[in-house]
């Protein structure tokens, strides 16, 4: 009553259905226009906060936050590859395999849900059993290869170590009815200055040359040196070259003249000293995750050294740091470096191991269950822009991508500040993970804790 009364009396007329000399035409007032301001604020802060940021799966953050639990996807889906789905590849370019490389679904395109195991799927073989005995249940797939025509020479090329030693096994080599390509691959390899080794049957093995690409030469394949601003460490979404990249340190990282394994390992490498008090930083970066792993084995009880584990990976692995840790235990780590962080992709091959680069707003392209291990160390930084600070896509669009390539009752260890990992942890229950939350280690300062989450083994009803 104590706005209607504030109304004129011909508004209140106007607004009964009454006559009078307006004839019912609305007439506004200061305080109309007010209450119209007001409502109309009102309307677009609610359509703010129920519409979902552009991109982000309708589901995405309200289901995790909500504590509803993610459905599963269809049966059809067990062997969900986001980014190598052959019905969207089917309609691309065959030009030099186009339809054969990455191509993610748009943001808000991919399904939001668990990817089930097929039918008759099984915990998976201990290690070391598992090297000669996997349950066909698992992975019912024969040969799995594709090639790019000769251009991926110039690719091996660039991921090639000075000195170090190409094989190649099977066709082309000597093979019956691929004399052309047999040729065709030995010049290629001529026109790189590689030095051929051995024929042995359907084997070839060639040797990089330690010393500057011979190019510029006269080749039949068009190939030259790559200009000057060229780094080959830019990997991550780059065309296939029609150039050959120059080595920077070409004597200090060459087949022979870096250390030996086992002390490659531990020792920084010439790139690492390339880095800003790169030396120093590999020293604390290597004792740093010496004490972590040793504190997830004793403290956690995170089963590495143990038959459980045999496939890691390390989402944010920077210089390496926990696969270097993990080096006495029967694992190997797949090291990932973001794409927007330093490139120290080949720091990490200089330390005697492997790695990939990503982005983990994308799907990874491996196959589903590939896992029984993965760490995420300041999983928060891998969806924050490192120039803005804003998040370029979701934490669940990320635990999720992280489901599928877990298996059933494997292990994810995810640390960051406690109100990261408070959303993780939500998270984590609503796609089926069981969760345990710890403080960190005593020297972090608390100001870290660490979800340590097992991935539950649940089956599609039978129909």
């Amino acid at each position: 009553m104590g706005l209607l009364s504030s109304l004129r009396p011909h508004r209140r007329g106007a607004l009964s259905g009454g006559g009078g000399g307006g004839g019912g035409q609305w007439q506004w007032s200061f305080l109309d226009a007010v209450w119209a301001v007001f409502l109309l604020a009102v309307v677009i802060f609610l359509a703010l906060v129920f519409t979902p940021r552009r991109g982000e799966p309708l589901s995405a953050s309200s289901s995790a936050l909500a504590g509803a639990t993610v459905p599963p996807c269809a049966a059809s889906e067990v062997d969900l590859l986001p980014c190598e789905d052959p019905r969207r590849s089917s309609r691309l370019s065959r030009e030099m395999n186009y339809y054969r490389e990455r191509h993610c679904p748009a943001r808000g395109e991919a399904p939001v849900c668990l990817v089930p195991p097929p039918r008759g799927y099984r915990v998976p073989v201990p290690w070391p059993e598992s090297l000669h005995k996997i349950w066909h249940d698992n992975m019912p797939y024969g040969k799995i290869a594709e090639r790019k025509d000769g251009s991926y020479l110039i690719e091996v090329d660039r991921l090639l170590r000075p000195g170090g030693y190409l094989i190649i096994s099977g066709p082309p080599v000597q093979w019956k009815k691929q004399e052309k390509e047999w040729a065709e691959l030995q010049e290629m390899a001529l026109a790189f200055c590689y030095k051929l080794i051995t024929v042995d049957g359907n084997t070839a093995i060639w040797k990089k040359p330690t010393e500057a690409s011979c190019l510029p030469n006269q080749n039949g394949f068009n190939i030259d040196l790559c200009s000057t601003d060229d780094d080959p460490d830019q990997a991550w979404y780059f065309k296939l070259k029609k150039c050959v990249s120059k080595v920077s340190l070409a004597d200090e990282i060459a087949v022979g003249s870096i250390l030996k394994w086992p002390d490659r390992l531990s020792k920084p490498s010439a790139r690492a000293s390339l880095m800003d008090n790169g030396a120093n930083l590999f020293e604390l970066d290597t004792q740093k995750w010496v004490k972590r792993v040793s504190f997830y084995k004793k403290s956690l009880g995170v089963k590495l050294g143990t038959a459980k584990i045999r496939n890691v990976m390390d989402m944010n692995a920077y210089l390496g740091g926990l696969a270097a840790a993990a080096v006495s235990d029967p694992v190997w780590v797949m090291n990932v470096v973001p794409a927007q962080k330093p490139l120290t992709l080949g720091v990490i091959y200089d330390r005697g191991l492997i790695g990939v680069y990503h982005d983990w707003c994308e799907p990874f392209s491996t196959y589903p269950r590939t896992y029984d291990l993965i760490h995420a160390d300041r999983i928060n930084s891998l969806i924050r822009d490192p120039i803005s600070g804003k998040s370029r896509c979701d934490l669940f669009d990320v635990m999720l991508e992280m489901d599928r390539i877990l298996r059933p009752e494997g292990i994810a260890v995810v640390r960051d500040s406690p109100d990261v990992i408070d959303k993780a942890a939500q998270v984590a229950q609503s796609i089926r993970w069981t969760v345990q939350v710890h403080d960190s280690e005593p020297e972090s300062g608390g100001t870290e804790k660490i979800l340590v989450a097992t991935k539950t083994f649940w089956k599609l009803p039978l129909t």
